[in-house]
């Protein structure tokens, strides 16, 4: 009888996961000391380094989510990337209020990707993002978790 975890593919995962933690790197990778940094036409080729590469990690995030959100049947259709991730909370695979605080996480990417970030509220939310790179981490290492405890084979 075939489980729902059968129709997960292990590999895909540890793809996104490992190309999530590749953009981090590259990120930090790039000094950031203040908010300024992103108002700065100088930084102009850093920043858009650092957006792409938040919203390659954020795309990962949610690309995870959808997967295992859709092999698992948590949603009847698929549905917005931040219901994806809101559904992976439900389901106890990610604790629900850490669900509930990275579900913004589409729509940032979406602000990036169509570069509405020239003003001092949105240099203030990129820096913010920066600070916060540790959530990317603490996914990683619940679906990480998961996956081990659920005992889900390889491709």
């Amino acid at each position: 009888m075939m489980r729902p975890t059968d129709l997960l593919r292990k590999e895909r995962i540890l793809e996104y996961l490992d190309n999530m933690v590749r953009q981090l790197e590259d990120i930090r990778s790039i000094p950031v000391s203040s908010p300024e940094f992103f108002l700065k036409k100088e930084n102009a080729i850093p920043i858009k380094a650092i957006k792409f590469s938040l919203a390659c990690a954020i795309q990962d995030v949610t690309r995870v989510c959808a997967h295992i959100a859709s092999a698992l049947s948590l949603w009847k259709v698929r549905e917005s990337e931040s219901e994806a991730i809101v559904a992976l909370g439900e389901a106890g695979i990610l604790p629900k209020d850490f669900a509930e605080k990275i579900k913004k996480m589409p729509a940032f990417r979406n602000r990036i990707v169509h570069d509405y970030l020239p003003n001092e509220l949105d240099a203030r939310r990129l820096f913010e993002s920066l600070q916060e790179l540790k959530d990317f981490e603490t996914f990683s290492r619940l679906i990480l978790s998961w996956l081990e405890v659920n005992a889900v084979t390889s491709e």
